[in-house]
């Protein structure tokens, strides 16, 4: 079973192998890329197809070690969603903020109800809620 911060490579000693992989895997790359640009002028079609087999392995090599990278950076500090850093205080300032919307969002709806078993506001002569439309700007918009 993986630990925490094993699948991703964050987080401790993964996060260090993660990097040496990635160097070693880099400079591989690296003689591969090497060996096809070095390569005499390619004659014939045949040559052609596997000088392209080869271009084609070793980009695809070069973008896998590349996806590495991202998961390096996303260190403890980070989340590996976005790179964003957890902060406490921005979280329950917006839960706050939350329940405040929910709670007023059922207050509209609880008067909703009891208009409509006792007839509309217009008719009772009682104000509307908070964030509620008058009937004739409902009509319009």
């Amino acid at each position: 079973m993986a630990r925490n911060g094993d699948e991703t490579g964050a987080g401790g000693e993964s996060a260090g192998w993660l990097g040496h992989v990635c160097a070693r895997l880099k400079a591989k790359v690296d003689e591969a890329l090497d060996a096809v640009c070095d390569a005499p002028k390619v004659e014939g079609v045949a040559e052609a197809e596997k000088l392209a087999r080869a271009v084609g392995v070793i980009a695809r090599a070069a973008k896998a070690v590349a996806a590495l990278e991202p998961r390096l950076a996303a260190d403890s500090e980070e989340d590996e969603m976005g790179g964003r850093i957890y902060d406490p205080e921005e979280d329950e300032r917006l839960r706050r903020e939350l329940a405040a919307h929910c709670d007023r969002l059922d207050a509209i709806i609880e008067s909703k109800r009891d208009r409509g078993a006792g007839g509309s506001a217009a008719e009772a002569g009682t104000p509307q809620g908070a964030g509620e439309q008058t009937p004739d700007r409902a009509a319009l918009g």
